[in-house]
């Protein structure tokens, strides 16, 4: 058996690197203009960007359906009061590959990124109450386009729409159950930037060509502040080792601190060897340094229902509702609904979860799923749906009371848009892969 300190100072690790994994990369990433790793989405430019759905692999795979799923080996950080549930110290965390392509304009537009998906770290404090320490993005942003026109007096010229960022949450949660009945809550800092460039620029703008210059508005919002959100669990024991779940969440609308830093330059161009191109003789018209404003989040609730038999096999059911209506941020909402939901629904089934036999296929757990809704934007006066399905599955590493952990993977493919009002229909895909380890930590053994 491996040594207990050893084991934890490695899971530790892995959890320390992949935090520093995706902070790197987010910096690394934050320049402008087309990049293979980015995924591009014309919708991000909006709002906060495209939401994260923050839920584990394992309710991926389940539709998404994650308010009333609860598994006592893994963290749903989703809804907090499955936190007291836990049986074992449990590291998670997962990586995502997407690929997103766009119709717009009769053309396609295909691009893809991969990152860090989620971090936790649950612990269980005796009997009745749990823990975690979580990291997961809530959004993400990044959009590039180009539009070309014939400009009098000056000619060809583009006009070109750039943006890039993300937001984060970084928390602590806490649960506590009496009765089958628990609440929780997760506490943290939610934090991020996004940056916004709009220029317009002509092709014969170079130093020949003085009277011509080329115009650049840009902005970096600098996002931070408290957030926190609550969650109800109620897990009912059946008679022949069902259960039936009820879970609600709910988020009340907060407020963040904004920090802009804005730039009007203008600037020509030089042309390079490789045909691209360098700014030159740049001139900063204006700039405003430290503007502060605020980032209205909003209200958000779900309700969920699941029901099982063990580790057999379950079904449930999730409705989450949104309201956008107070939604700002420095005071502007363009594009925003009113509102958004989603319905989700799933099921999982394990053939031998006891794993009594030697037939590893039948400890594998299976996952379908499938989810509807509509998204918190509304564009040219049309509202934005979404339609998918998931696939998923957890592959047993080791069963054993003292050390064991599963490889957990799901599939989501759907749309969202529409190509109607001169909008944009996205298709993508989706995949998760994620690592569960449990131990028993804070437990002292026992000696014969």
């Amino acid at each position: 058996m491996c040594d207990n300190k050893k084991t934890r100072f490695f899971l530790l690790t892995i959890l320390m690197a992949g935090s520093c994994f995706y902070t790197s990369a987010q910096t690394l990433n934050e320049q402008y203009g087309p990049k293979s790793t980015k995924e591009s989405s014309p919708y991000s430019r909006f709002g906060i960007g495209n939401l994260n759905r923050s839920v584990n692999t394992l309710t991926r795979g389940f539709g998404g359906a994650a308010t009333a799923y609860n598994d006592v080996y893994a963290v749903n950080s989703f809804n907090p009061a499955t936190y007291s549930f836990l049986k074992a110290t449990t590291i998670d965390f997962a990586f995502e590959a997407r690929s997103n392509s766009v119709v717009m304009n009769n053309k396609t537009y295909t691009s893809g990124t991969a990152t860090l998906s989620y971090l936790n770290l649950g612990i269980p404090l005796g009997k009745y109450l749990g823990m975690d320490l979580g990291f997961k993005p809530i959004s993400n942003m990044y959009y590039n386009s180009n539009d070309t026109t014939d400009a009098q007096n000056i000619g060809t010229a583009i006009y070109s729409y750039n943006g890039s960022g993300s937001l984060q949450y970084a928390y602590i949660g806490f649960s506590g159950n009496y009765k089958g009945l628990s609440i929780g809550f997760n506490g943290g800092y939610a934090f991020g930037t996004f940056n916004y460039a709009n220029s317009f620029s002509a092709l014969n703008s170079g130093t020949d060509q003085p009277s011509i210059r080329n115009v650049e508005f840009s902005y970096r919002d600098q996002v931070g502040g408290l957030y926190w959100k609550g969650g109800l669990l109620y897990r009912a024991a059946l008679k022949k080792k069902h259960f039936l779940n009820i879970g609600a969440t709910v988020t009340l609308s907060q407020q963040l601190h904004v920090k802009r830093n804005s730039y009007n330059i203008s600037y020509q161009t030089e042309p390079n060897v490789d045909g691209t191109e360098t700014a030159s003789n740049i001139d900063t018209v204006s700039s405003i340094i430290g503007k502060k404003g605020t980032l209205q989040m909003p209200f958000e609730s779900s309700f969920g229902i699941s029901y099982g038999k063990g580790f057999h096999w379950n079904v449930g059911a999730d409705f989450a509702y949104t309201d956008w209506s107070a939604f700002q941020k420095m005071g502007v909402r363009t594009g925003i609904a009113d509102n958004s939901w989603r319905m989700s629904a799933g099921g999982e089934f394990t053939p031998n979860p006891e794993g009594g036999d030697k037939n590893y296929f039948s400890i594998i757990t299976y996952r379908l799923g499938a989810y509807y809704g509509k998204d918190y934007l509304n564009v040219n006066n049309t509202d934005i749906d979404f339609i998918g399905g998931t696939l998923g599955a957890s592959f047993p590493l080791k069963r054993n009371y003292n050390q064991f952990g599963r490889i957990n993977t799901a599939l989501d493919i759907g749309k969202r848009g529409t190509i109607t009002n001169g909008l944009a229909r996205e298709f993508f895909v989706k995949f998760t892969i994620g690592i569960s380890l449990n131990d028993i930590w804070f437990i002292r053994p026992k000696y014969n």
